[in-house]
């Protein structure tokens, strides 16, 4: 859970302006949430491999689309999140 949390926090008040920071952003929000670049591609409605040049930090979209990104990838692992937290609730 503790990775969840730490994701959650860091990119709500990452600096979108740096590409690194993005690509971090990108990395991690698809690690936690299972999506692989085809999935993301589907999702973010553009090629795995632009997905990929995003994680790997060797291009990002505009700032305005580094914000939905973002958006979406927090929602989604949040969503995540609070289903582990309940199951563990349960389990305890």
């Amino acid at each position: 859970m503790e990775r969840f949390t730490h994701f959650l926090a860091e990119a709500r008040s990452a600096d979108l302006a740096d590409k690194r920071t993005f690509s971090l952003i990108v990395r991690e929000g698809l690690a936690l949430t299972g999506m692989s670049v085809r999935d993301a591609g589907e999702l973010f409605r553009t090629a795995p491999g632009t997905v990929s040049r995003w994680e790997n930090g060797h291009t990002a979209p505009p700032l305005v689309a580094r914000r939905a990104v973002r958006d979406l990838l927090v929602t989604r692992v949040q969503r995540i999140a609070s289903s582990l937290a309940r199951h563990v609730a349960v389990l305890a």
